[in-house]
């Protein structure tokens, strides 16, 4: 970037590092909505792991559960004890613990996913909303050089 020495306070930048800048704004937008996706797929295994927690608990004789996570696969059980669930520390590691504690742990991993995608979300409507800023500004140059023709 070069400052124009006729206007204080006015940045000259070319075409070329406008469109070097919306590719890299791009790039960074399609990373961070990824990660946001990922965010929002662990945020929903929490959940429907804290909801599994809490049908064990208040189970009847038969309980149905999926195998998979689109419930291609049900399994059909007899009562399930509960007195201990493993959950996963993060790392590898599992503890194997009581259901509430297990909830409790849960609740804290969902808050920590839900911190991370509301800075996830911030970050990347910032990134849009720059990436928008460049788009226009080249759409106008593209008509001005168009009109100019």
């Amino acid at each position: 970037m070069m400052s124009d020495s006729t206007s204080p306070g006015r940045v000259v930048v070319s075409l070329e590092d406008l469109l070097a800048q919306a590719d890299a704004l791009r790039k960074s937008i399609d990373a961070l909505q990824k990660l946001r996706d990922e965010v929002y797929e662990s945020l929903n295994s929490v959940k429907s792991s804290k909801d599994a927690i809490n049908l064990l608990k208040t189970q009847g004789k038969d309980l149905m559960l999926s195998a998979d996570r689109r419930g291609y696969l049900l399994l059909k059980v007899n009562e399930i004890p509960i007195s201990k669930v493993l959950v996963n520390l993060g790392l590898g590691y599992y503890a194997e613990i009581e259901p509430d504690q297990a909830s409790k742990i849960l609740d804290e991993k969902e808050d920590e996913l839900n911190k991370s995608l509301q800075d996830i979300t911030q970050r990347l409507n910032k990134a849009l909303e720059e990436y928008t800023q460049i788009a226009e500004f080249l759409n106008r140059a593209q008509q001005s050089q168009r009109s100019g023709e």
